[in-house]
């Protein structure tokens, strides 16, 4: 019975290492929502009555109003002037004192808004800041040969994963191999621990 249950964890273990090889880890996907109060006379929260509820997000995440005071409120941008709201607005709530509005920011700037029926104590700022790009490699300039020759170009090699191993297929797919080889490693590891078990 005991190598049965060992056998199955193994196999398991070998299944959750290909499904995260493939997926490409753990947090792969995951998008990022900042929470924002919408209470009486405020945003974010009470010391911000008559000020600037200032809050800064990644391009690409998502901003969520939460009604928790009891007055009616709305949620509207102000296309740059918060004394005047000028539309067309890219958001505009209507009256609401409960719930929840939420809104996703796309393009990195700077984004004005306030409550409609409390213009003068409820203002906000989103920022949007670019997402971080990765930084490419830097390739080197083929220099020309003093024999007046045209270089030839050298095959650029593929990137190694951060993790080791070969480099990925063209495509950039991550190859099923190594979750494979570690499910057979730990399947070959069972396998000599059940013999030592048996003697």
């Amino acid at each position: 019975m005991r190598y049965a249950v060992l056998l199955a964890v193994l196999g398991m273990s070998s299944v959750a290492v290909a499904g995260l090889a493939l997926s490409g880890g753990p947090a792969a996907g995951v998008q990022e929502t900042t929470t924002v109060e919408v209470g009486d006379y405020y945003f974010c929260d009470p010391s911000y009555v008559n000020g600037v509820c200032e809050t800064t997000v990644n391009d690409g995440e998502t901003v969520a109003w939460q009604w928790v005071g009891s007055e009616v409120h709305t949620t509207t941008e102000c296309a740059g002037d918060l004394d005047a709201c000028p539309e067309p607005h890219l958001w505009d709530t209507e009256l609401m004192d409960s719930g929840s509005f939420s809104f996703a920011f796309d393009t990195p700037g700077t984004y004005l808004y306030r409550c409609q029926a409390h213009p003068i104590e409820m203002r906000g700022q989103i920022t949007v800041l670019a997402a971080a790009q990765p930084t490419p490699t830097p390739q080197a300039s083929p220099q020309a040969s003093p024999l007046g020759a045209t270089p030839t170009p050298a095959a650029q090699p593929s990137a190694v994963p951060a993790g080791g191993g070969a480099p990925p297929p063209e495509g950039g797919q991550t190859p099923l191999w190594p979750a494979v080889a570690a499910g057979g490693l730990l399947i070959a590891s069972a396998a000599v621990a059940l013999r030592r078990l048996r003697r």
